[in-house]
């Protein structure tokens, strides 16, 4: 019998192969959709799976509201994770790490390599994380104050084929390490990856100090709500003493003061896709972006399947008559509603067949524009094989299903006595699924023209600096950081050097958070602070809004003077600026220096667009790593060489290594750009997939008309009047799908551009861009099929039967 079924269905397939092509190849496009979807969404939510007990490890965190300025950031103090160990019963182990912000130079004899991602950590950090060791002792590793553990790619830099345990590496010309551990890369995703390891179990017992991140990882049926309650109320008592040593009030004054301070845990499982704080070791990804994803995978879907259903119970009406002589024949309901189940099966599996090779063909795009490196046949393709199974069989029942219920039901001497392919039901369900699928369509026309408005928005938004032909060199020794000042007249008898200057870090790195005080008021002000030198605010462009820039005969580095921004001002209230000294933390006995407040400059963007302009003072000091060089635009490859060439003759011991500024910051809004591009490419194919439905509709509503075409052209109706006839029904469609994608569209949108502290007010523009395109696309995709109905041969037509 089911021999029989695949006979029938594929002789309708090559019966009406322009219908069956334009039906499977949209399904697959739409197929393919959702495998690539499905596959980004499983390496996103894979992260920190692959660590051992990874549901009962967290990450520690302070959430902070101190004079209107808020933190939320993954950080805690030196004392924490000793504490945790100790104190803690519910405790299985716990450590901390310090994670590098810059590449440091490891040496072993005459092999030099930088080095990206380093990490400092105590001996417990391989409980915590259990990497798979090759050599050494994961108990033991890092317990020695010089260890030093690597990865197998960084130790293939170092030392090639030769063994390195036991060997000597240098670290930043600064100190010997010893290696007593090689490690492999971890099997899966972790919010940070890390290439080796430096031991440091140095305790400081400072707990209002925080520059570490630490991990807890709990004993198995440890109640998590009374360890977090233990663990705020225990951590709370710890820092009182330096609250009031540093702060000179008590944590019950502090808090009645308006501040908050709560120390939180959150689970790593949930760092890559729900975790945006202050100091992120590593860029994560987005939550919003699985949502966004998979709505673009669901409306492709939904356009994929509705032109599958569209022209399947279009098709089938053409079908009656077949169906009335099975039935006389001795068919029974059940027989007819297999056969065309099992039709629309075998379409979908062909169409899955062909999503596989498109997947195979898109994927290597796909992870070049997300910057992934997913893989088809990987270790879970068995799950990416039954979902798209799944999805395949949901299509292929629910597009047979109309025709399949719907004609099974018609009584044989009805169906003998006429044609049922203008039944209303059916005209009406494919007028309906046309409304939804340029619904579909028109939402991600206007999403997309947002998304690219808003990053267009950003590109061009006054950063308060000017980065162009700015380079930016870091410096690696103390000798280069201390001599500077001396070396800068070297660098500047090139007439294409246009100015020189240092500072502790430059837009598109995370700046450092301080607390100062103003003299004659408790209040402590939480401010983000840059070390600069003298010709920072003429290398970077920034303006000056009052006051004065530091100045080499006005100001020294021994008594210090400030500069702030202008929402330091504004934000933290403080009147008269320029008539008031700041106060900040000398040592750890609360000792406090003061200097006065010099300028106050226009506000200038450091971290991107995610977070607004932070309250922020600089002042000068000699402890800066990095050199910026204004360079002019002229002869600039012979500048960044003579720049080179001297920097080398004044640190040898580093190789020269710099990146421009306008790139560095602008890489901040790289995961936008990517996600845009995505869904350019995504909203293009539903476009496309939408046009194949609409014209095969289109192809089939002019075919049911050919009498009447014909007819119409011998009473003298011009070409024209028969292509409005056949495309007003369709514009409408399309108009009347406007209403729907509206409103939707602009609730979704007010939404993703929440995620933005500076973003776009909603245009009106793209939402009738969105509905010309449409109207276009219809119009295009309709009149090529009504130009060729109505310029056919009215003899052909009327002979048609």
């Amino acid at each position: 019998m089911f021999e029989n079924y695949l006979k029938v269905a594929l002789r309708s397939l090559n019966k009406n192969r322009i219908y069956a092509f334009i039906n499977i190849l949209g399904l697959a496009l739409g197929l393919a959709v959702s495998i690539l979807v499905f596959l980004f969404i499983k390496d996103e939510t894979s992260y920190e799976k692959h660590w051992d007990g990874y549901e009962r490890i967290y990450r520690t965190g302070i959430k902070a509201d101190m004079m209107g300025q808020k933190m939320d950031a993954p950080v805690s103090c030196s004392p924490m994770a000793n504490t945790f160990r100790t104190e803690f019963t519910d405790v299985e182990s716990a450590t901390r790490i310090q994670a590098g912000r810059q590449e440091i130079l490891m040496r072993h004899d005459q092999t030099k390599v930088y080095i990206q991602h380093i990490a400092q950590a105590d001996s417990s950090f391989f409980k915590v994380f259990n990497y798979e060791f090759v050599h050494g002792d994961p108990k033991t590793a890092l317990k020695e104050s010089n260890s030093i553990v690597l990865t197998e790619e960084s130790k293939q830099k170092l030392f090639g084929d030769k063994s390195a345990m036991g060997e000597v590496v240098n670290y930043d010309n600064r100190r010997d390490l010893i290696v007593t551990g090689i490690v492999k890369e971890p099997k899966g995703h972790a919010h940070f990856d890390f290439d080796l390891f430096v031991s440091d179990n140095d305790v400081r017992n400072i707990w209002i100090n925080n520059s570490w991140t630490t991990y807890v990882k709990l004993k198995e049926g440890a109640d998590y709500n009374a360890f977090e309650t233990q663990m705020k109320n225990n951590f709370m008592k710890k820092i009182e003493p330096d609250v009031e040593r540093f702060l000179k009030v008590s944590v019950d004054e502090f808090l009645k003061q308006g501040n908050a301070f709560e120390y939180q845990l959150m689970p790593i499982k949930d760092i890559h896709l729900y975790s945006h704080k202050d100091f992120e070791i590593q860029q994560n990804g987005n939550i919003m972006y699985i949502y966004v994803f998979l709505g673009i995978a669901i409306l492709v879907l939904i356009i994929a399947g509705i032109n599958f259903m569209n022209l399947s119970t279009a098709r089938s009406g053409k079908r009656a008559k077949e169906v009335g002589v099975r039935k006389v024949s001795g068919a029974s309901r059940k027989m007819l509603i297999t056969q065309f189940l099992v039709e629309s099966i075998i379409q979908s599996f062909i169409a899955l067949l062909i999503a596989y090779i498109l997947v195979k063909l898109l994927l290597p795009g796909f992870n070049n524009v997300l910057e992934t490196n997913i893989t088809l046949f990987n270790d879970s393709f068995s799950q990416t094989l039954i979902f798209s199974i799944i999805v395949t069989l949901f299509y292929g029942l629910f597009a047979g299903s109309y025709p399949a219920f719907f004609l099974s039901s018609f009584k044989p001497i009805s169906v003998l006595k006429g044609d049922f392919s203008k039944s209303k039901n059916g005209a009406f369900l494919r007028k309906a699924l046309v409304v939804t699928q340029f619904t579909a369509s028109i939402i991600l026309i206007i999403g997309m023209i947002i998304i690219f408005k808003q990053i267009d928005f950003l590109h061009h938004k006054d950063l308060g600096f000017k980065g162009d032909n700015v380079i930016i060199v870091p410096i690696q020794t103390d000798q280069m950081a201390n001599n500077f000042r001396d070396y800068k007249s070297i660098f500047l008898k090139n007439s294409h050097v246009e100015s020189i200057s240092r500072a502790s870090f430059f837009p598109g790195d995370l700046p450092n958070q301080n607390m100062y005080t103003l003299e004659g008021s408790q209040d402590q002000l939480p401010l983000w602070n840059m070390a600069v030198d003298y010709d920072f605010f003429e290398t970077m462009g920034i303006k000056l809004a009052e006051g004065r820039f530091f100045n080499r005969e006005q100001d020294s580095d021994s008594i210090p003077t400030f500069i702030v921004n202008e929402t330091a001002v504004n934000n933290l209230n403080i009147k008269n600026p320029l008539e008031k000294r700041l106060g900040t933390f000398i040592n750890n006995n609360g000792d406090i220096q003061y200097g006065k407040i010099v300028g106050v400059v226009k506000d200038f963007h450091i971290e991107g667009f995610n977070q607004p302009i932070r309250p922020m003072v600089m002042r000068i000091s000699n402890y800066t790593w990095f050199t910026a060089f204004k360079i002019s635009p002229e002869n600039a490859n012979s500048t960044i060489s003579f720049i080179e060439d001297e920097w080398n003759k004044l640190e040898p011991t580093h190789p020269f290594r710099y990146t421009f500024l306008d790139k560095k910051f602008g890489a901040l809004l790289r995961q936008q750009e990517n996600f845009g591009t995505m869904f350019l490419f995504l909203t293009i194919l539903a476009i496309i997939i939408s046009a194949m439905g609409l014209y095969g509709l289109a192809s089939f509503t002019a075919e049911q008309r050919t009498k009447e075409i014909g007819i119409r052209k011998v009473l003298g109706a011009s070409v024209s009047q028969i292509m409005n006839m056949l495309t007003k029904d369709f514009i409408k469609l399309v108009l009347i799908a406007n209403i729907f994608a509206w409103p939707i569209t602009f609730l979704l949108a007010k939404n993703w551009l929440s995620n933005f502290s500076y973003q776009i007010d909603m245009p009106i523009l793209p939402y009738v861009f969105a509905t010309l395109l449409a109207l276009i696309i219809a119009m295009l995709t309709v009149s090529t099929q009504a130009y060729l109905a109505a310029n056919s041969n009215p003899v052909n037509s009327l002979k048609y039967e």
